[in-house]
């Protein structure tokens, strides 16, 4: 089974005519699949150029349904593979007639004459038309047809040489002809056609050809002709007869800037860099302002310059300078001239220009460096034909459309790592600065984030400063709102700030407000809702305007639909709105959060007290239907909520810490918890009501870390102020700490008194709580016979409610019971059952107790037991909190 896609597209078998293949989209996906041969084609990619760029919804599934009818038409020779994260067509090279076309003009050029007009006649033969021609102009043909009509137009310039070598000029002639007709301003064809009219007799011919071409040069292009096609005008005229003419020494242009000193690290990304060598195309760094993309492209380029000898060309395209982007006009022009087209000018149509750039890298291996460059239009014009060349593009845009039609490889620069920052300023300052302040050296790294710009800034302003010790620069750019001021060039103003700058001004309306609303908002990260909530816009609205900023490198995409934002990005957004009045926005914010959060914390919550209305109800939010997903939501948010409990508004700040103290809870961070119940204490002065939910939670915290007298008054405080439920739990909470500091008849007292209460109140939930406390009590006394009874009515009334964490905490306490009570068996299956429910609820401290607790009872199974041990090390690991003999593991249920 054969491809062609050199003319129609058609699958043909051995021997026979081609196979029907219907669809328009299904000869384009077979295309598509055929040109990467033996490569995976992402679903995404394909989608894009099968439909343009804009695949209708019902696209994936019309993709699926044309490959499951491409598999039921190919033969044993190729074969349709599904490949993360898409499709690969599987076969020999010479299935497809493209790379058949390619192979026999690459033998050619070192064949003897006979061998390589043979091979490059065959080569010929394969096109039956043009490139694709029964398919639609599109992304498809933009991606592969310049290259492969290059290849045709040398194959054609070879093959006429070779001819005229053999002395079969007038063959030659005709071929080149043709070619010449469609490509008057291609001089090589031009060249060779002359020279085969010459030895056929037809001089005046050549001459005539020769002058009209002159003549169009000049009008289209604004040069003259170059030193290929004048040097067959000097054999024209004195009747050269030579088969081939001597050819003019290349010039070849080593453009490169130098490095810049001081480079450091980037290993990986060098690495990287070098797999495009095995591969020559388009290599993409795209990364923020400032963080290095030109050193680290520039450190490539002269480490492998030697492996084009060709030459090296560079253009600064300024697409993000305070002037103007260069046009690619004048970048063309330049590079033009650089490869010894003398007298070019810029009066040339673009496209002329182009094609005459491609036909003289035609046969070179040159690297290409464009840096700093704006758009795929910028880019584009100045992609040689050449498979042999290399393309290097830096870019703050993501330049998706060149990944799509070019198949460009991407590399994403980042900031660096604190070890690599360390030593980038210590080559700028020497370690006889560095090494006397190693603790003021980490803060000024960490000041400057990894960002090699500010990195060399604070540099530049140390090195001209002797005088100056790290830590007074320290002290300088500790004050937010002057520390981008700080990581300017004075003399320039170049810095940090302006490089931002000018990415912000290209931004489109809607994505600029997006970016500098991102100044209301007080962490580095953040998803489309709660920009939506910031924006007052719908959550597609949102995600739109978040995509094309990220494209812009001002923000990152950490994880879908999850942005992160450098840290000196996020001053410069607060500098963007000072003086502005957003407080209905920052309202809008932060009862976002509390919405979404007092939702997690109902699922999470044993107890949850109802937390009033949002003033700004938010019109979208991610629906939280799982303990999972309450806790993964939590996760994710901590460090957000965590700094909106410093909003100032005291109401939303112990309403918030309620949330928080759910989640803490829930994940066993004791200490944590103990803060944000304070931090909500101190904001919910005056509310009775609020403070004793709060200190019911803080004492919780602070007998879970051992500081019981602590516990026992805050508890007692909680009694004091609760009302209905709230003080039956405070008063159960405190007969708990009574218990663990040895007063049991008075623990006794309190959770008798906590049980009339939820008895009173109504509350299964309040009950089953208050007996788990009490059987609890009743163990650390070692009194596990008087605890089996409140434990056992504690289970039957979780059994009446939905799975909760509580649940999982009654069984934990009942199988501690059954177990001292020796009912080891009994204890074991209360304990896996305990494992189930933590697992299903989220409630990772649990399942970590759980592990540890069968491993300790399961005595005959060594095997077995090293299993759960080394799952409840993994958990504590993942929470950070340092492993306790089980022993020591008593659980306060709350």
């Amino acid at each position: 089974m054969r491809v062609h896609l050199l003319g129609t597209v058609e699958l043909v078998p051995a021997g026979e005519d081609p196979v029907p293949l219907a669809a328009t989209k299904r000869r384009t996906v077979l295309a598509a699949l055929a040109l990467e041969l033996n490569h995976v084609v992402s679903g995404d990619r394909l989608l894009s150029l099968v439909w343009d760029g804009a695949p209708p919804p019902q696209a994936k599934a019309a993709l699926q349904g044309h490959v499951a009818q491409l598999r039921k038409l190919l033969g044993s020779t190729v074969d349709l593979v599904t490949r993360a994260p898409g499709y690969a067509l599987v076969g020999d090279r010479h299935a497809v007639d493209v790379f058949r076309f390619e192979d026999l003009v690459a033998t050619a050029w070192q064949a003897d004459d006979e061998t390589a007009a043979e091979r490059l006649t065959s080569a010929l033969e394969l096109w039956r038309g043009p490139f694709l021609a029964d398919l639609p102009g599109g992304r498809l043909h933009e991606a592969y047809e310049p290259r492969l009509e290059e290849l045709r137009l040398t194959a054609v310039e070879e093959l006429g040489a070779r001819l005229i070598v053999l002395g079969r000029a007038a063959e030659a002639a005709t071929r080149l002809r043709e070619a010449v007709t469609d490509h008057p301003l291609r001089e090589p064809l031009v060249a060779s056609l002359m020279l085969a009219l010459l030895r056929t007799g037809r001089q005046a011919e050549a001459l005539d050809l020769f002058g009209r071409t002159r003549a169009q040069l000049a009008d289209e292009l604004g040069v003259d002709p170059g030193p290929e096609l004048r040097a067959a005008h000097h054999a024209v005229l004195v009747g050269d007869a030579s088969p081939r003419p001597a050819r003019q020494p290349v010039q070849v242009p080593a453009q490169l800037p130098h490095e810049h000193r001081g480079f450091v690290g980037r290993d990986a990304e060098l690495s990287q860099l070098d797999g495009l060598l095995c591969d020559a195309g388009i290599g993409l760094l795209s990364g923020p302002p400032g963080v290095g993309k030109t050193a680290l492209a520039l450190r490539w380029a002269h480490r492998v310059a030697d492996r084009f000898p060709g030459g090296q060309l560079f253009v600064d395209l300024r697409g993000f300078a305070e002037r103007e982007p260069l046009e690619v006009k004048t970048a063309l022009v330049g590079f033009l001239r650089a490869l010894g087209v003398e007298n070019v000018r810029l009066s040339g149509g673009l496209d002329a220009l182009a094609a005459q750039y491609r036909s003289l890298l035609a046969h070179r291996r040159v690297l290409v460096v464009l840096d700093n460059a704006r758009s795929v239009e910028q880019v584009r014009p100045l992609l040689p034909g050449s498979p042999r060349c290399l393309v290097l593009v830096t870019s703050r845009h993501c330049l998706e459309d060149l990944v799509v039609t070019e198949g460009a490889a991407v590399l994403g620069v980042e900031t660096l790592d604190d070890r690599t920052a360390g030593e980038l300023l210590t080559a700028g300052l020497g370690r006889h600065r560095t090494e006397p302040e190693p603790e003021a050296t980490a803060e000024l790294i960490g000041l400057c984030g990894g960002l090699p710009l500010a990195l060399r800034i604070v540099s530049a302003r140390l090195a001209s400063r002797p005088r100056w010790t790290i830590q007074a620069l320290v002290d300088e750019l500790r004050d937010e709102q002057n520390r981008l001021a700080a990581f300017t060039l004075p003399e320039q103003d170049r810095g940090v700030r302006s490089a931002l700058a000018v990415s912000y001004r290209e931004l489109p309306e809607g994505a600029a407000r997006t970016f500098r609303s991102l100044g209301l908002h007080p962490g580095t990260d953040i998803d489309s809702y709660a920009a939506a909530a910031l924006l007052d816009v719908n959550v597609l609205t949102a995600r739109t305007h978040l995509r094309t900023v990220a494209s812009a490198s001002l923000l990152h995409e950490s994880t879908p639909d999850r942005y992160v934002r450098h840290d000196l990005v996020r001053l410069f957004t607060r500098q963007l709105i000072a003086g502005e009045d957003n407080r209905e926005s920052g309202d809008r914010l932060l009862d976002y959060y509390l919405h979404v959060a007092d939702t997690a914390r109902a699922l999470l919550s044993d107890h949850p007290q109802p937390i009033a209305a949002p003033a700004h109800p938010p019109a979208s939010f991610p629906e939280l239907t799982s303990h999972r997903a309450a806790m993964e939501w939590f996760e994710q948010e901590e460090h957000n909520l965590r700094l909106l409990l410093e909003n100032g508004d005291r109401t939303r700040t112990w309403q918030l810490a309620l949330c928080l103290d759910a989640f803490y809870a829930r994940n066993g961070n004791r200490v944590d918890r103990l803060k944000v119940c304070r931090a909500g204490l101190a904001a919910a002065s005056g509310d009775g009501e609020a403070e004793a939910q709060l200190l019911v939670s803080e004492g919780a915290a602070l007998a879970d870390l051992g500081e019981l007298e602590d516990a026992v008054r805050e508890s007692q405080r909680a009694v004091r102020l609760a009302s209905g439920t709230v003080e039956g739990l405070a008063r159960a909470n405190l007969g708990y700490c009574l218990a663990a500091t040895g007063n049991l008849a008075d623990a006794l007292e309190r959770m008798r008194e906590a049980l009339e209460i939820t008895r009173a109140t109504g509350d299964p939930r309040a009950q089953a709580a208050v007996l788990d406390r009490l059987a609890n009590a009743l163990l650390r006394q070692h009194q596990a016979a008087e605890a089996l009874a409140p434990a056992r009515e504690a289970l039957l009334l979780h059994e009446s409610l939905p799975p909760s964490a509580a649940h999982a905490a009654a069984l934990y306490t009942a199988g501690s019971v059954l177990q001292a009570t020796g009912q080891s068996a009994v204890a074991l299956r209360t304990f896996e059952d305990g494992l189930r429910l933590a697992d299903q609820v989220a409630d990772l401290r649990h399942v970590a107790l759980f592990h540890l607790v069968i491993a300790e009872l399961l005595v005959d199974d060594a095997e077995s037991a090293a299993g759960h041990r080394e799952a409840a090390r993994r958990i504590h690991r993942r929470l950070g909190v340092v492993e306790l003999p089980v022993s020591r593991r008593a659980s306060s249920g709350s």
